[in-house]
């Protein structure tokens, strides 16, 4: 027997565990788990005979599928409810499961088989703990991955670490979409994306609104059929482009406290976003043109943003009114074929 699986064993006879003691001690208790789906028939039977009993509602959005999902679903677990996906993407099946939820709290799962439903119940005693969401993390003591290749590894940690620097919190694992919050928090979270990042939307937003957020360790398997619709290098940029949004654009409260930013402050900022135009121009050849163009604008739009901003601080206006000079001449580098990046002043 391997190590992983031996792990994965143990964490499951401890989870069980914990499943029966939280269905116990929290009769009261209603939890929704959303299940978003596309041709899983194959993995359900790996995975809705495994939802502990501390779950008592299904929700599964299925988008169309045609290999049979929907009726799997309905056999393995009779009392499954069945939501139709009318958009595209995982964030827009995600959103349909949680305006569908009635249970207190809510957990979302994949249903490839590669998150492991014994798990919940930590996920539920999180958030019976006082938490107000919680959120998986393969890279803390106790979790892991055995699907995760050294170049997606390197991009997580990378805006893992960004994710930490812009607004604070220790997370340790932003790309993982396993995670469980009370339903009341939704209105904080005003969720709005489509595509995978609508994880990092829920993680940032979460930290955002200043509502108590706990990691769970994780171990994460391979997906048991079929191929992920996960795209590293297009999806990455969309979870840059929600982080870049988030910081520059939408944080309204953000806004008010860059009104005293000094300069010590505004340079960073300023630094963060030409490293990233730097990164985005690098992996150019790699994007399709559209998803390129729109991390470009993002960039842009970000820039703008810190370079409207009133400040009281004499050097962060002189720094402000350099860049308003150069204006596109500052990314004029990821408009042509060679680069030369633009000087942090």
């Amino acid at each position: 027997m391997t190590l992983t699986k031996l792990r994965s064993q143990e964490i499951r006879a401890a989870m069980l565990q914990m499943a029966a003691t939280s269905a116990t001690e929290n009769k009261n208790l209603t939890v929704s788990l959303v299940i978003p789906t596309k041709n899983e028939a194959k993995n359900l039977p790996y995975v809705l005979p495994r939802i502990p009993s501390i779950v008592t509602e299904l929700i599964l959005v299925d988008a169309d599928s045609t290999d049979g999902t929907v009726e799997v679903a309905r056999r393995l677990y009779p009392k499954v409810r069945v939501v139709g996906q009318t958009g595209r993407g995982k964030g827009n099946a995600l959103r349909a499961g949680f305006d569908a939820a009635e249970g207190d709290i809510i957990v979302m799962l994949d249903a490839d088989g590669s998150m492991a439903p014994e798990e919940i119940p930590a996920y539920i005693g999180a958030l019976i703990a006082g938490a107000d969401y919680a959120k998986g993390s393969r890279f803390m003591h106790g979790g892991g991955t055995v699907d995760m290749e050294p170049h997606r590894y390197l991009g997580n940690l990378g805006l893992t670490l960004m994710v930490r620097a812009l607004f604070g919190g220790m997370y340790t694992d932003l790309c993982y979409g396993y995670c469980a919050f009370r339903r009341s928090v939704l209105p904080d979270l005003n969720l709005t994306s489509d595509g995978f990042e609508i994880e990092t939307e829920m993680n940032v937003r979460a930290l955002m609104a200043g509502i108590r957020v706990v990691e769970v360790p994780s171990f994460e398997s391979e997906r048991i059929y079929g191929t992920s619709n996960l795209n590293a290098i297009k999806d990455g940029f969309r979870v840059l482009n929600v982080i870049l949004q988030e910081k520059f654009i939408n944080n309204t409260s953000s806004k008010k406290e860059r009104i005293g930013w000094t300069k010590d402050e505004f340079t960073p900022a300023m630094r963060l976003l030409i490293e990233e135009a730097t990164n985005l121009d690098h992996q150019r050849p790699q994007l399709p043109e559209l998803v390129y163009i729109n991390a470009v604008n993002s960039i842009k739009a970000a820039s703008l943003d810190l370079l409207n901003q009133e400040s009281a601080h004499p050097g962060v206006r002189r720094q402000q009114e350099i860049y308003r000079q150069s204006g596109d001449k500052m990314w004029r580098f990821l408009d042509s074929e060679t680069g030369n990046n633009p000087e942090i002043h």
